[in-house]
């Protein structure tokens, strides 16, 4: 089960009232235990406090998740070299994606501090340590997702400041390079300027691995949500 819907199906576990025993057989078991959470009911003040923020930075967390995935299918997808229109619509899609991000991450992170410092009123402190765990753990993936907004927007920076180069035109400058490169008098070795690209990348394929590179930045989000769920039994034993 990925660790993001682990996390969620868990916090949700939490605010739900326990079932009455039944002699339904038991669903089979998922990829990843729930461990004891499912079975708990938030029946104080407190603890139905901090399960509902808990939740609401989740869902932020795991909204994240989504548009990150939406903006990787964009990277992949979009046409920006046809012309500038493209070019442009395209960029302009990619800075909605990167403002919604880094703007929801924000918002994550102010509301994780809130429930760091309700989190203090803690009687127990078992309990407080596994919340505040749970809130440094699921911080960490807010603040890498805010961290991979940041270097999206240094990625769209780039975009404004290059332009679009069609197949075609593309085509014609490896003609021109192939041409160029087999003249021997053409390659003079001593000549620096010669070492630099003389056919630039299309845009449409740096999008393409700047989506790779986010595969990559991802990872580590997933494994602090997977953190996060570990310590949920802990945060809200109690409840």
């Amino acid at each position: 089960m990925n660790p993001a819907v682990f996390l969620s199906a868990a916090l949700v576990a939490a605010v739900l009232p326990l079932p009455a025993p039944s002699g339904a057989p038991s669903p089979a078991p998922s990829e990843k235990p729930l461990h004891e959470i499912g079975t708990v009911r938030a029946t104080t003040p407190f603890c139905r406090k901090m399960v509902d923020e808990a939740v609401t930075a989740v869902t932020v967390t795991l909204d994240n998740d989504a548009r990150i995935s939406g903006f990787t299918q964009a990277l992949r997808t979009l046409d920006l070299d046809s012309n500038e229109l493209f070019k442009h619509r395209g960029t302009i899609e990619l800075t909605k994606r990167y403002a919604d991000l880094r703007a929801s991450a924000v918002q994550g992170e102010a509301l994780l501090k809130q429930f760091k410092a309700d989190a203090k009123a803690a009687t127990d402190p078992e309990q407080r340590a596994g919340l505040k765990k749970f809130a440094d753990a699921l911080a960490g993936a807010l603040y890498r997702q805010k961290l991979l907004a940041q270097k999206l927007g240094g990625y769209i920076a780039f975009l404004d400041s290059s332009q679009p180069l069609s197949d075609d035109d593309r085509a014609e400058m490896e003609l021109n390079h192939d041409i160029n490169y087999s003249n021997t008098a053409y390659r003079n070795t001593n000549n620096v300027f010669y070492a630099l690209p003389d056919v630039p990348e299309q845009l449409s394929h740096s999008a393409k691995r700047a989506a790779d590179e986010v595969d990559i930045m991802v990872q580590p989000i997933n494994s602090d949500e997977d953190d996060a769920a570990k310590h949920i039994d802990t945060a809200f034993k109690g409840c």
